[in-house]
């Protein structure tokens, strides 16, 4: 999992957490950035490819659930895992419901952590992954006109260009040159490729 290079955020208001936690981590090659406080990281941070953070729960100024809630005001998609004392475990299932990746309880499992913040960077790198596709999905249907987008969507449901000419007032030819331009546009060469791009 390091072959990923992914980043992790260490966010501890303890030095000797952070160092003991950073110190583990680089251990398997992983990107390490720490910071001792929530608004720190808030202040610094650029979104990656293949990234996590990894939060004590309860911190001054900014716990966990703020920092979570202030991440998801922000569109920040990072998996986030929680570091959390016996007496928090209530609060980290709610950090859990609103969308946490993890908590972890300490004391801290070395392995154990590991385990999970390789989990939490693969599903960060399949998120990055997803967030492209949709980007260029975007990018491609952003060329339609809108007659190819209705075009598109008649033969999504795969009516025939003669019966698409006659719905949208057309001659077939023109729904053939519509269908030929929408298809090239869209990097497609059958209804199928189309439809998976669509749906």
């Amino acid at each position: 999992m390091s072959a990923l290079q992914g980043t992790v955020s260490l966010i501890d208001d303890d030095p000797f957490v952070l160092q003991v936690h950073a110190t583990l981590l680089r251990s398997i090659s992983l990107t390490v950035r720490c910071f001792t406080s929530s608004l720190a990281f808030l202040e610094d941070h650029v979104p990656g490819a293949c990234e996590c953070i990894l939060s004590d729960l309860r911190m001054p100024q900014m716990g966990g659930l703020q920092l979570q809630a202030e991440l998801l005001s922000r569109g920040v998609e990072a998996p986030i895992i929680f570091i959390t004392g016996h007496g928090d475990v209530g609060t980290a299932v709610e950090a859990m419901r609103r969308g946490a990746f993890d908590y972890v309880e300490k004391p801290v499992h070395g392995q154990h952590l590991l385990d999970r913040v390789n989990a939490a960077l693969a599903v960060s790198l399949q998120r990055h992954r997803e967030r492209l596709q949709r980007e260029a999905r975007e990018a491609r249907l952003s060329l339609l006109t809108a007659q190819e987008r209705k075009v598109a969507q008649w033969v999504m449901q795969g009516l025939s260009s003669r019966e698409i000419a006659e719905l949208a007032g057309l001659s077939v030819r023109t729904v053939e040159n519509h269908r030929a331009r929408l298809m090239d546009k869209l990097h497609v060469s059958s209804v199928v490729e189309l439809v998976r791009l669509l749906l």
